[in-house]
């Protein structure tokens, strides 16, 4: 992280997903120690992402079912012990697209009845990201599922995170008319946080924004329309060499992007 903060960032994301703050790997014991790290380097844990693998909340199979939720629930304490406010979950699994989307939505809702009380005691907030569909149709993949799932629920500790990336492969397989303007408006007020990364439509590379097709106007647009106040996170896949420039070279060109897409979309 200290190449994170020398690279002039203030926010961070941490990964929870078989590294850094996975429960199953990182001591408890150790987790006084980061917070102190984090202010250290003035960063703020502005999310948490959540495991993937171990966390499946769209399965039929509950004892898989009751093992994600116990480990969401330990990854919701982390996040309470670092002072980070937003954990990131993804409300459906790629190995529940055999059950079709009512099922999905069925056994999503069902976990996070268990899980938002949880996380309203402990003062964490969940945000929703939305997943990407590909061959098959997926719970989640639209912010249409998101929102739904978040009247339901009825709680103001359930948002959403929009992962462009994501949109970006539905927009591309999907028969549906989308876009990420619209899907960010669609959003609104329940957009808490972003995955800000870029593809060809084809595959999930998580590239830097402009090395790929995104229409980035769009975004800024979208994100203006709804008066957007949250991080611009980037979620970027990292490339082999030194990480420090990396990092440094990722926060300028995301800059850049920004600053042209800003004035186009005026």
């Amino acid at each position: 992280m200290r190449y994170i903060a020398d690279a002039g960032y203030t926010e961070v994301e941490i990964d929870a997903d078989k590294e850094h703050l996975d429960p199953r790997i990182y001591p408890r014991g150790k987790l006084p120690k980061l917070k102190s790290l984090l202010e250290e380097l003035s960063l703020h844990p502005n999310s948490v992402h959540v495991p993937i693998d171990g966390i499946n909340l769209s399965t039929s199979k509950l004892e898989e079912r009751r093992q994600s939720i116990k480990l969401l629930t330990y990854t919701l304490e982390y996040c309470k012990a670092i002072e980070c406010s937003i954990a990131v979950v993804h409300p459906s699994h790629l190995d529940s697209l055999s059950i079709g989307t009512k099922a999905m939505k069925r056994n999503s809702v069902e976990a996070l009845m268990e899980i938002v009380p949880r996380a309203e005691a402990l003062g964490v907030k969940i945000a929703l990201e939305n997943m990407p569909e590909k061959e098959k149709p997926r719970f989640g993949s639209r912010v249409t599922d998101l929102i739904e799932t978040i009247e339901e629920m009825g709680s103001s500790y359930l948002g959403i995170c929009i992962d462009t990336g994501h949109t970006n492969l539905s927009m591309h397989a999907s028969k549906h008319d989308i876009s990420l303007e619209d899907e960010i408006i669609l959003a609104g007020k329940h957009l808490w946080t972003l995955h800000i990364n870029d593809n060809d439509g084809k595959e999930d590379h998580h590239w830097p924004p402009g090395d790929g097709n995104i229409d980035w106007s769009q975004v800024i647009r979208g994100l203006r329309k709804v008066n957007y106040k949250g991080v611009f996170m980037t979620e970027i896949a990292p490339e082999k060499g030194d990480p420090k420039k990396f990092a440094k070279n990722l926060l300028l060109r995301t800059k850049e992007i920004l600053a042209k897409e800003w004035v186009r979309a005026h």
